[in-house]
């Protein structure tokens, strides 16, 4: 279908088949970039319509088509500058303000380089001519490929109701088919991961490394930020860090979302090391807890009986299991080890990629079904597990790993400890790479 091959839109082609699809229409970044691995700074400013779309056809001899701004096609001689990052079968393009007007023309005193040559070379995958806007590209290549009275799926509606006038078609939502089709990953997006797993264990390393006695909180996210970019990870704001709570003169207030330091760091804080970014394409969601200082001993041993009902949870990541059943693993161990309030304990299994939570029930699956219903867990899916404690008497204790999914034990894609992390020592400045 494509050339070179491509695994995640064979994937997704595989299974239209069970859903009665004739095409599916891709707009949103996280779809687009999953089966054609197309992806821009303009998707990072998260404009309200698309800036690209990817169309695979059931019919396997149909090309899958990129739709993207003809001022882009530069971009894609970047993105596969180093390999076949980007892959399709054909080109669509349309106008994008007028930047694709200024394109076209030829500045005589510019000597193009290999990039420009092989900007050149992409525009025999052209087909059609360049559309004034991306619906008119999307319909177009419909109407070329006879989809004209099929079913197509998108996932997004109005570009259905946009086109609908131009190329008739049954409309299919397809936001719960692409979930599915994503949860489970291919070998090559497992090895990107791994890759990945290694940067997040020196990101959450580099974090733990800031913290001391006297540290300003938004100086430690500052810096891990910097850390981040300097990665090749995109932190997902400003913060780079969930902080878990607050602190109100001594007292930790427990939050599941990030809060702002509003004071430094004295001895004895608890402070939640979860940092969050993108590399390649896939989320870093790794967690862990620091103490600023030495822990008490009824802390450490609170913290010890979690990080051992997190390993029961993880030995029940298997094929067949449903993730409804880990909540009732963790919250049965601190009970039966005289945690206080077991019932503060939140756990959450959920795949993971471009976006955390990828969970394969039917829309919305972030209510409560997420974690009630769950979903069964099958081989290749990378699944989170996060257990998080929000327990008050002696605080909280967070962890969270990423596993594959395999055919035996579950396969860690982080190798940083699970035990508590102490923060004793007068920081080291850590090297810029």
């Amino acid at each position: 279908m494509t050339s070179p091959s491509n695994p995640r839109a064979d994937r997704l082609q595989s299974m239209m088949g069970a859903e009665g699809l004739d095409a599916v229409v891709l707009s949103h970044p996280h779809d687009v970039r999953y089966v054609a691995g197309y992806h821009s700074i303009l998707e990072r400013w998260q404009q309200m319509e698309p800036m690209a779309a990817a169309i695979v056809y059931a019919d396997p001899a149909k090309p899958l088509t990129l739709v993207i701004p003809e001022a882009n096609l530069g971009l894609v001689a970047v993105l596969n500058k180093d390999g076949d990052a980007c892959t399709f079968g054909e080109l669509r393009t349309f106008d994008m303000l007028n930047f694709c007007e200024v394109s076209r023309y030829i500045d005589p005193d510019r000597n193009g380089g290999q990039l420009a040559e092989d900007a050149g070379g992409m525009v025999g995958a052209i087909a059609g001519t360049c559309q004034p806007d991306i619906t008119a590209a999307i319909a177009s290549a419909l109407a070329d490929h006879g989809l004209a009275g099929g079913r197509v799926g998108f996932d997004e509606h109005r570009v259905s109701a946009r086109i609908a006038g131009t190329v008739p078609h049954q409309y299919s939502d397809v936001l719960d088919f692409m979930m599915r089709v994503r949860v489970v990953k291919t070998p090559g997006e497992l090895a990107r991961y791994r890759k990945l797993g290694k940067l997040a264990d020196r990101i959450i390393a580099h974090a733990g490394s800031l913290l001391h006695e006297g540290a300003d909180w938004n100086d430690v996210q500052a810096r891990i930020c910097d850390f981040m970019v300097r990665h090749e990870v995109i932190p997902v704001d400003e913060g780079a860090m969930l902080f878990g709570g607050a602190y109100e003169a001594d007292e930790f207030i427990p939050d599941l979302f990030r809060t702002r330091g509003n004071r430094s760091l004295r001895s004895g804080d608890i402070v939640i090391l979860e940092t969050q970014g993108i590399h390649d394409g896939f989320w870093v969601d790794i967690n862990r807890t620091a103490v600023v200082g030495k822990a008490s001993p009824e802390y450490r041993r609170q913290h010890d009986i979690l990080r051992d009902a997190f390993l029961k949870m993880v030995d029940a990541l298997r094929p067949g299991v449903s993730t409804a059943s880990l909540p009732a693993i963790g919250y049965e161990h601190l009970k039966a080890h005289g945690v206080a309030t077991p019932e503060k304990l939140l756990v959450v299994a959920h795949g993971i990629g471009l976006m955390p939570l990828e969970i394969p029930l039917a829309f919305p699956a972030a209510g409560l079904a997420g974690v009630k219903e769950g979903f069964v867990m099958e081989e290749n899916m990378l699944i989170s597990l996060d257990s998080l404690y929000f327990g008050a008497k002696l605080g909280p204790c967070h962890m969270e790993n990423v596993y594959a999914i395999t055919a035996g034990a579950p396969e860690p894609m982080y190798a940083a400890p699970l035990e508590l992390f102490e923060a004793v020592d007068a920081p080291q400045p850590a090297p810029v790479h």
